[in-house]
């Protein structure tokens, strides 16, 4: 029963890209994001995710098999981790027809599903999207953009000053 683990806090599943920028040191602010969301209670990752990961850092980002090796060790050992069963590659095959997205990205939704995730972070997918009624899409860094982009207003005073 993966959704009693995060009864006491409500699961929420994390996207590679999310996971890839937890290591970033150009992109301080999605990476501590990212670092913050691997270290919360209830968070999941399924074993795409983790393979994906691998095959980001050894070869967008060149890092050694032992490097790569040790950085996904250590999302394992963080996160809750779904294996990828073959009833989530049906239900991969049915959000993938229903929603328009692609394959592998479909997969990650069936797994945050199974899983009971409420929430699945990703920046690649549609930002305030719900799926089946119960898991929402959100990009963990799209509101810290948006706070940034709001410019700093202030009030006046109503009544003049007081003597």
């Amino acid at each position: 029963m993966p959704a009693e683990r995060g009864a006491s806090s409500p699961a929420f599943f994390l996207d590679t890209n999310v996971l890839v920028y937890s290591f970033s040191e150009t992109e301080v602010a999605k990476s501590k994001a990212g670092r913050a969301l691997i270290e919360s209670n209830g968070t999941w990752v399924s074993t795409q995710v983790l393979s994906e990961l691998a095959n980001v850092l050894t070869h967008r980002f060149r890092a050694p098999a032992q490097e790569a090796k040790r950085r996904v060790m250590s999302i394992a050992a963080s996160c809750e981790v779904i294996v990828v069963s073959p009833p989530i590659v049906f239900d991969a095959l049915r959000i993938m027809e229903r929603f328009g997205y692609g394959f592998y990205d479909s997969q990650i939704i069936a797994a945050a599903l199974a899983c009971g995730a409420s929430v699945l972070y990703s920046e690649d997918l549609h930002h305030g999207q719900m799926v089946d009624g119960r898991l929402a899409i959100r990009s963990p860094f799209r509101l810290r953009a948006e706070q940034r982009s709001k410019p700093y207003r202030t009030r006046k005073r109503r009544g003049g000053a007081r003597a």
